[in-house]
């Protein structure tokens, strides 16, 4: 066995560029398929370390519920921490913030530890704990542990404000969204809250988390915690599930996974066939060796063994570089992206960082690699096996059972030389430009997708129009905090006339526009209802995925209503031309409604939308704005947007967008998965060249002889290089061919289809001119450099050394 090993390390070395292109090829390849996994498992491993850090630790609350409903809960095993929350009143100021006491679970499920910026939460009957800013808004502009103040409060809308006196003990961290939504976070301590609230008045929500025995997945969550609740007399609507927490820490990380695995396979097949295509053409240059090697003894057995051998003493030797190389690129990847999400994240909550380097998985990838190097072996392996060692001294590089015949021409020149050389080879030829073909294939269909994302028409799936949008933000189905409910907040009616007239005489703005909200009952379920004139209606019957008849004249006619998403209008009970139904809820009144839904828009910002004549036939006509857009000149927008914050500071439940922000965002997005992309393409366009570039040389090394003779009868230089150089831009022009002719067709299909499934920007279709001009030019380029080199090198060497060669 050890003669066999010896001698394939020895056809290793006497084959350099064979060796070294195949090296590059498999290290290549391994770096791809380690930079691919590892950064499918940071994702998935930052999602579960992270999760908790970032939306609580706990599987969901129950809401409103009483000490005895608490006591049936810890009397059960499938709760594993209970922790209790309840309302403590209300601190007046412009947003009459809302005070609450907690314990110390709730503060480690809800991960309130990490917010404490000094001092510690509430013990004593009159400490409070806040952000800064909330002291900041009520008068206190340089907030102190151990300083006093004084709050007007109340226990309850029913009761009257007093002062009361309490102890900073604590501050908590700043958020951006806190600060921007006034949603401060005002905690006291329990004995406060015991002596503002009666015994039989007193209501708690509870957070909690589930024993390791329950079976739960983010899929059953919902009912398992239903179940739960039933059996300790809690009813169904005051159940709230934290769902993202169970996806991010419950599910595997399925898509994620999967989408690795797919592209992994890709890559698998691709190396597969470089390598296959590298290694076979080595092979038939070298099969009077291994007849040789047959002759004199060798079994069938031992040949395979000797190919085998050759392959992966060249894995062992890429596959290492290949996983160092991969994880380096991994960890800085991960760490950039990371670090733009951090950037990205409001809250103030710092992530736990994750170590990317997982050794089972460099483990897993290296066993990849080297099972493609064995794939790639399979076929050139059986080819030396067969072989006879008759057939084997006769061989001449032939591809079939009848012998391979040049075509004879009248007049020989350079040009009919190309073809008669590419034809007698013409299974190598095929294939070499075939696996070129694939990766630009790939590079065409990727740059259909990624080059035609619209990041102005992204942002302004966000902000419709102008420079900013305002608008509410509001839950549907908020038990705990009814008041957050958007029925709530349109009787608050906080975007009312005063401040639509304030913007507009604001220096700098150029225009204002509004658009209704309302709210709607089906059944017991809370809706939100878009109110649309003919523009904003046409708009969004534009959009893709929209279904029935999204025609604003008819919809007037008819007094129809429109659904708000038409992926999820089956999964809702609901179909088209269905008589809906409901209740029509605004800041005033309420009325019936009963109306055909016409159709469905692709995505909306609400529930449902009716046009704004049904809206004034059905009586809604008072101040019901949910959306206002601001317009200005563009070298005041920092200024403008200044003024809108100081002018909403003291609104709740207002939301404040910025389309430069909200485009930048897209920007980014954007240049993340071209970079991804790009760098993976431009992998696999390496490793495919690598298969060109073997068939360029291994194909000028087997003719050296030739070229010298045909110099010596008088071929020029010139000459010489430009036979090289055409028989690269065939191949080049072969590669081209395949990857407009395969690639653009299904880049359109691919286009087609995210544009249809709403995937980011993808609007209106362009032709990837620049880019595959890019990719034609690149692989020109390199052709013409790879030709050059190689005529360059050959020429080196004296006629007499070339005539007599007899590789």
């Amino acid at each position: 066995m050890k003669s066999i090993t010896n001698l394939a390390i020895s056809n290793d070395k006497n084959n350099k560029t064979r060796s070294i292109l195949i090296i590059i090829t498999i290290l290549l390849s391994t770096m791809l398929l380690t930079v691919i996994a590892l950064i499918c498992y940071s994702s998935i491993a930052y999602n579960h370390k992270n999760a908790g850090a970032i939306y609580g630790s706990y599987y969901g609350t129950y809401a409103n519920i009483t000490e005895n409903q608490i006591h049936e809960m810890t009397l059960r095993n499938e709760f594993s921490d209970i922790g209790k929350i309840a309302y403590a009143g209300i601190v007046k100021s412009d947003n009459n913030v809302k005070m609450y006491w907690l314990d110390d679970t709730v503060r480690k499920l809800a991960n309130l530890n990490q917010n404490l910026e000094k001092g510690a939460f509430p013990k004593e009957a009159n400490d409070i704990i806040a952000q800064k800013a909330f002291y900041k808004s009520i008068g206190y502009n340089d907030p102190k542990v151990g300083e006093k103040i004084t709050l007007s409060c109340r226990a309850n809308n029913s009761s009257k404000y007093s002062n009361h006196t309490f102890v900073i003990c604590g501050i908590l961290k700043d958020s951006k969204s806190n600060v921007e939504q006034k949603g401060y976070q005002v905690y006291v301590s329990k004995e406060y809250y015991e002596s503002q609230v009666p015994k039989e008045k007193r209501y708690y929500s509870v957070y909690f988390r589930l024993n390791q025995s329950v079976r739960v997945t983010s899929d059953n969550a919902e009912d398992v915690l239903k179940k739960l609740a039933d059996k300790c007399g809690i009813a169904e609507n005051q159940v709230i599930t934290n769902n993202y927490y169970l996806i991010l820490s419950l599910d595997p990380g399925t898509e994620t996974i999967c989408g690795g695995l797919i592209i992994a396979a890709c890559i698998v097949l691709f190396s597969v066939i470089v390598i296959y295509n590298i290694f076979q053409v080595g092979i038939t240059q070298k099969i009077q060796e291994y007849g040789k090697i047959k002759a004199i003894g060798a079994t069938k057995k031992q040949l395979r063994a000797v190919v085998m051998r050759e392959g992966m003493t060249l894995a062992v030797i890429g596959i290492p570089i290949g996983l160092i190389g991969g994880s380096i690129v991994a960890n800085l990847g991960v760490k950039w992206m990371f670090h733009h999400a951090e950037e990205v994240r409001t809250s103030s909550i710092k992530t736990v960082e994750i170590s990317i380097i997982s050794i089972p998985l460099l483990v897993l990838v290296a066993m990849v690699s080297f099972i493609t190097v064995w794939l790639a072996l399979r076929k050139p392996m059986r080819i030396v096996s067969k072989i006879s060692p008759v057939e084997a001294m006769r061989y001449q590089e032939k591809n079939s059972k009848k012998a391979s015949i040049r075509k004879g021409y009248h007049t020989m020149g350079v040009k009919e030389m190309i073809f008669a050389s590419l034809s007698m080879n013409k299974k190598r030829t095929i294939m070499t430009v075939c696996t070129m073909g694939l990766s630009c294939v790939l590079f065409v269909v990727i740059a259909n997708l990624v080059g035609n994302i619209d990041n102005e028409y992204d942002a302004r799936q966000s902000v419709e129009y102008g420079q900013f949008m305002i608008n509410l933000d509001y839950s549907l189905d908020d038990k705990a905090y009814p008041e957050n409910n958007l029925d709530a907040i349109l009787k608050k009616n906080p975007l009312d006339s005063q401040l639509i007239q304030d913007i507009q005489s604001l220096e700098g703005v150029t225009s204002v526009r509004t658009r209704n909200i309302l709210t709607m009952r089906i059944g017991k379920k809370l809706n939100s209802v878009l109110v649309l004139d003919n523009e904003g209606f046409e708009h969004l019957g534009e959009g893709e995925n929209g279904k029935g008849n999204l025609d604003y004249d008819t919809a007037v006619k008819k007094d129809a209503i429109i659904f708000g998403w038409s992926y999820f209008i089956e999964d809702y009970g609901f179909k088209l031309n269905q008589k809906i139904m409901a209740e029509f809820y605004d800041a005033k009144d309420t009325v019936s409604f009963e109306g055909e839904l016409l159709g469905s828009f692709g995505n909306c910002d609400t529930d449902w939308a009716i046009t704004d004549k049904t809206c004034e036939k059905l009586g809604l006509e008072h101040n019901n704005v949910g959306y206002i857009w601001v317009d200005c000149k563009k070298n005041q927008i920092i200024k403008v947007k200044k003024e809108l914050e100081e002018l909403l500071r003291n609104l709740e439940h207002i939301e404040i967008q910025s389309y430069q922000d909200v485009l930048s965002m897209s920007r980014l997005g954007t240049e993340i998965l071209q970079l991804a992309c790009y760098a993976i393409l431009l992998i696999i366009g390496v490793i495919g060249f690598m298969n060109m570039a073997n068939t360029i040389i291994m194909g000028i090394i087997t003719r050296k002889r030739e070229f010298g003779v045909l110099q010596a009868i008088g071929m020029t230089n010139k000459q010489l290089n430009y036979m090289l150089q055409m028989e690269g831009i065939i191949f080049t022009f072969g590669t081209v061919l395949i990857a407009i002719m395969v690639g653009i067709p299904a880049g359109y299909g691919v286009f087609q289809y995210g544009r249809s499934h709403g995937w980011m920007g993808l609007h209106i279709y362009h032709f990837p001119c620049i880019e595959i001009f890019i990719m034609v030019v690149l692989l020109l380029v390199m052709q013409m450099v790879l030709s050059f080199l190689l005529s360059r090198n050959i020429r080196k060497e004296s006629l007499v050394e070339r005539i007599r060669n007899q590789e």
